[in-house]
């Protein structure tokens, strides 16, 4: 049954190909995601604040970071003086320490990632907006986002500096 569904699929697509290139050269154009967004203004002010807020996060772990650092430091010079108790006591308030260290490392990396992909998602949405409206306004049989392209002989259909222009145009809803 698999080979049938693949032959089938296979045959459609050969005539597919063959319609497309019959019906005469289709206008094919492509663009990059990761340019339009890095060299747009809109875009740049999305990253920059993600930065900022990167920044911040980090510093609150940085802070806890010094902190363990500090006892650990601590620790290390007088466990030799320190009863068998003491050190017990102080290596558990270490252990827990590093515990909760690793718990703010991971949940500001989760914050972050969550905020970032909150942030990106209305400029990706505009973005594939824009590569839709150019496409429908010019009548393109086919634009590709550049990162699922495996080969590009034709530079002269790239749309990547028009999304982007259009980006710096438009506002994010």
């Amino acid at each position: 049954m698999k080979r049938f569904i693949l032959l089938a699929a296979g045959i459609t697509l050969v005539f597919s190909v063959n319609a497309f290139a019959a019906g005469g050269a289709g206008k094919i154009g492509y663009f990059d995601i990761q340019t339009a967004i890095t060299q747009s203004e809109t875009g740049k002010r999305v990253i920059e604040e993600m930065k900022k807020e990167e920044e911040r996060l980090g510093g609150a772990l940085e802070q806890k970071m010094r902190a363990f650092t500090a006892a650990k430091e601590e620790y290390d010079k007088k466990k030799d003086v320190m009863d068998e108790k003491g050190r017990g006591r102080k290596e558990k308030e270490l252990t827990d320490m590093y515990t909760e260290l690793q718990k703010t490392r991971s949940e500001s990396s989760a914050k972050f990632n969550e905020q970032k992909n909150t942030a990106m998602a209305p400029l990706i949405r505009k973005v594939n907006d824009i590569a839709r409206k150019i496409g429908a306004d010019e009548k393109y049989d086919f634009i590709f986002e550049k990162g699922v392209v495996y080969y590009s002989g034709n530079e002269k259909e790239d749309l990547t500096k028009r999304i982007t222009a259009e980006l710096d145009k438009s506002s994010l809803k």
